[in-house]
């Protein structure tokens, strides 16, 4: 077996020493905790440095090289709470036991508020106590030492984390602004195309081609605002026209937006609103954008021969909101996702950009409402969301 060299002693006794400073001003105070040193088993683990005065004491703690700091309550003309205040302030991260001739209340509460490890009564000390005061000490400030760190570091991940937010939606909006104008004009170019060829007999095959490019600008645009909407969602300025609205009226108007589309589909498209409901608190204008996205959700899931039920009720000072299909319904391990944003539960699926339900629940929550989903895998899926009453302001 190898024999640990010279050199390597003198490391392991360097690892475990512990540097004890002593500011104390009466030396026989001194000489007796050098002898609480002796007694313990392992004196040879600690190596006590005295200073005798305030001036001194500081100095030594400013030079550092310490594992823990013993100080004397009286220090001459000044005291221990003073010189503890004073380190702490000059960033001095050496743990602190404040030493005092008689036990006072006051003393104790306010070493301890001011930062001191720990607070003890000479009169009461051994080594033993000592020692367990010093282990204890040194342990507590190991723990707080590795919690700052760990702050510090989750502070740190979190400050990139969010530069990393920031210029992610500024690149949404500079992408989502300077498509626009081109997009805007590809869009007046179609209907241009279309006067012109309206009368056109000749012209009648690229009817066809222009329907397609009309589809595929009107869908660029939707992503364009979707990315926006997130944006201002994400940064807090999502705005609202909240204004009194009859809960019948909302779901007339999302009927009427999506009867075709349902007709085209031969999906049953009904609504089912209660009666005497009080005026919902809301931007029409966003709420139509909520029933867009949930019942275009459900047109996508629901097949032929299926059933889309809208449906408004009281639910004490709000009015709930729903959309109900007979769709093929969502996973139970997929429903925590839904409204996260960019998630789809078909990955690889084109069904967009994966923001419209995450705009939903940013629009809901603008109006102070909630908004969730319900669902059971081959029989449908309900989505609801609230809204709060013009009573409730």
């Amino acid at each position: 077996m190898n024999r640990p060299t010279e050199n390597e002693d003198d490391i392991a006794r360097e690892q475990s020493l512990i540097r004890v400073l002593l500011i104390e001003d009466d030396e026989d105070d001194y000489l007796l905790t050098r002898e609480y040193f002796d007694d313990l088993e392992r004196s040879e683990r600690f190596e006590l440095q005295w200073e005798a005065t305030y001036d001194e004491g500081i100095e030594a703690l400013r030079g550092g090289g310490h594992d823990i700091c013993l100080v004397d309550y009286r220090l001459g003309a000044r005291d221990g709470v003073e010189l503890l205040r004073q380190a702490i302030d000059e960033g001095c991260t050496t743990p602190i036991i404040m030493l005092t001739g008689s036990g006072n209340r006051k003393i104790d509460r306010q070493a301890m508020r001011h930062g001191a490890a720990d607070y003890l009564v000479k009169k009461e000390i051994t080594a033993t106590v000592l020692e367990r005061s010093i282990r204890y000490s040194l342990e507590r400030h190991r723990i707080m030492q590795e919690q700052r760190e760990l702050a510090e570091e989750n502070k740190a991940l979190y400050e990139q984390a969010q530069r990393a937010l920031e210029m992610r939606d500024e690149i949404q909006r500079i992408v989502a602004h300077d498509l626009r104008g081109p997009l805007n004009i590809m869009g007046l170019s179609v209907q241009l195309m279309e006067r012109k060829i309206a009368n056109d007999a000749d012209a009648e095959e690229f009817t066809e081609q222009l329907e397609t490019q009309r589809h595929s600008i009107s869908r660029m645009t939707r992503l364009i605002q979707d990315l926006l909407d997130a944006a201002k969602i994400e940064d807090g300025s999502l705005s609202l026209n909240r204004s009194p609205q009859p809960p019948a009226r909302i779901i007339e108007a999302a009927l009427s937006q999506h009867r075709i589309q349902t007709e085209d589909r031969s999906i049953e498209l009904s609504a089912d609103v209660a009666d005497d409901l009080s005026l919902a608190d809301a931007d029409p204008r966003r709420l139509e954008q909520v029933f867009a996205n949930l019942i275009g959700n459900a047109l996508k899931f629901t097949p032929e021969g299926g059933k889309i039920e809208l449906s408004a009720h009281a639910d004490g000072h709000e009015i709930c909101f729903s959309v109900r299909d007979t769709g093929r319904g969502i996973a139970e391990d997929q429903l925590p996702h839904l409204f996260d944003r960019f998630w789809q539960a078909d990955e690889g699926a084109d069904h967009g950009a994966g923001l419209g339900l995450a705009i939903c629940r940013g629009i809901i929550d603008a109006h102070g409402g909630k908004i969730w989903a319900e669902s059971t895998e081959g029989e449908g899926s309900t989505f609801s969301f609230t809204v709060p009453t013009v009573t409730t302001l």
